[in-house]
């Protein structure tokens, strides 16, 4: 392969593309409910921000978390985070990470034919060292609201362990 068809092929590569586009409802400022269950019983409410915005030529979604103070386990929580689509396997990717744990969490999945539903898996190392699997479900409801869901795997028993509901800003 010549020099030039090898740059060309890159520059394909590197081009955002329409499973890209699919991300533009999520940009903005939106007000999050969460929902936290760290065991049985009722869940542990919080409240925050989530800003959003296209970095690097609109190839991935940066994400900020700031949650308002609280006399929760996490009083001060802020994350941060990116998503986007990974031409190269088909599939999009995400990262986040916390002050909550040392923890760099990593997803990757795919969006139903709508564009209103993705579903995330990925695997994480629990408190103890263990790795269990994760699955996030994203569901945009239309431009000014999302929620994700959060379940965790322990040895074949799924549970939900987070709810967000996010409300743009106006």
């Amino acid at each position: 392969m010549s020099e030039e068809a090898k740059q060309n092929d890159f520059a394909a590569m590197a081009a955002p593309v329409a499973e890209h586009e699919k991300m533009t409802p999520f940009i903005g400022t939106f007000r999050a409910e969460v929902m936290i269950w760290m065991g049985p019983g009722d869940p542990q409410k919080s409240t925050g921000t989530m800003t959003n915005s296209f970095v690097l030529g609109g190839r991935f979604l940066r994400q900020e978390y700031k949650g308002d103070p609280n006399d929760g386990p996490f009083p001060e929580f802020e994350g941060h985070g990116y998503c986007g689509f990974n031409k190269a396997i088909g599939k999009y990717e995400g990262l986040w990470i916390d002050n909550a744990s040392t923890i760099m969490q990593t997803d990757r999945g795919d969006v139903d034919d709508s564009g209103k539903r993705w579903e995330m898996i990925g695997e994480m190392a629990g408190p103890d060292g263990n790795t269990f699997v994760k699955r996030s479900v994203i569901t945009l409801e239309d431009d000014d609201r999302h929620s994700i869901e959060m379940f965790f795997n322990h040895g074949g028993q799924e549970s939900k362990a987070m709810e967000i509901r996010y409300t743009r800003n106006t």
